[in-house]
């Protein structure tokens, strides 16, 4: 076993090592066009960082699994679903807490009696909503959902706040995040993380168990690409799914806010100051986002008023 997550070990530093000029390109353009905000040392350093976790990740799941291939050589694809389900669970309900530290709470008057009516009126319950200072940092602005049961939460990024978008765009916002939470995307995702998951691991049990499993270490790097294979195939389907949950917050916001025009300037908005693509070429839009384009978000609450006249 111990050859094995050294032989996992060794892939994770190749992979992060290809990595990094990539990430400081990335970081570069950010920078160039005042996005990202962080100074060129802690740019360099943040690739380490997360070295370091892959690394402590990367050893613990090898480890678990090869245990379970040791112990269950024909099921243990399927114990290594479960963990998976047990895990996603357990990180949904804890991981919250852990990002709301540093944050504060909504402080407009306004804004924090808006997010009460949007909840009552698409049903969301009382979700915890928290503003993170992340200006020093970045000048994109965001907001998202996160959490299950006790620990539901939206975070809304301060640059949301910072006057370049209206109350109403903020509204907006707030409105989608809640629609996440009250159709339960986030459980859905759960959902399919494992309906995706059970099978690749399967396909990894077969294709490592015609050379004798994942016992042999010679067998990791296999499971390995395997696994990255798979996930490359899967992409889009995972894309589809997810931009089929944004599309339909998007109408839920449009539904509570009974406001299009505060949609159409919010996502033209996000447009000028994260400097997205308002409409990506048809390939990239299935192979890589997660989200409709600008456009389409555009296009769709523009639907919802043709609707609604």
């Amino acid at each position: 076993m111990n050859a094995g997550v050294i032989t996992a070990v060794f892939i994770t530093f190749a992979v992060w090592a290809v990595s990094v000029p990539f990430d400081i390109a990335a970081s570069w353009w950010s920078r160039r066009h005042d996005i990202l905000q962080k100074s060129w040392p802690s740019i360099a350093f943040d690739p380490v960082g997360g070295l370091v976790r892959t690394t402590v990740s990367t050893t613990v799941v090898i480890a678990v699994v090869l245990l379970l291939a040791r112990r269950l050589p024909r099921m243990w694809w399927l114990a290594a679903g479960g963990i998976v389900l047990a895990l996603a669970i357990g990180l949904q309900l804890a991981v919250p807490y852990l990002q709301r530290l540093g944050t504060h709470g909504v402080r407009s008057r306004q804004l924090a009696a808006q997010i009460r009516t949007l909840e009552r009126r698409e049903h969301a319950g009382r979700p915890v909503v928290r503003v993170a200072p992340v200006s020093g940092e970045t000048s994109a602005a965001n907001a998202y959902s996160i959490g299950i049961g006790p620990s539901r939460s939206v975070i809304i990024w301060n640059t949301m706040l910072d006057g370049r978008f209206s109350p109403r765009e903020v509204r907006f916002v707030v409105a989608h995040e809640l629609g996440h939470l009250a159709r339960w995307h986030i459980w859905k995702g759960i959902a399919w993380g494992v309906l995706f998951g059970l099978p690749i691991f399967g396909l990894v049990a077969y294709v490592t168990g015609r050379r004798g499993g994942l016992r042999r270490p010679e067998n990791v790097p296999l499971a390995l690409m395997t696994l990255a294979a798979a996930g490359l195939v899967i992409m889009p389907l995972a894309n589809a799914v997810s931009r089929r949950y944004e599309a339909e917050a998007d109408w839920m916001a449009a539904q509570a806010t009974r406001d299009p025009d505060a949609g159409r300037a919010l996502f033209r908005d996000f447009v000028r100051t994260d400097l997205q693509n308002p409409d990506p070429p048809g390939w990239v839009n299935v192979v890589l986002e997660d989200h409709p384009s600008p456009l389409a978000r555009v296009e769709q609450v523009e639907a919802w008023r043709r609707l609604h006249r």
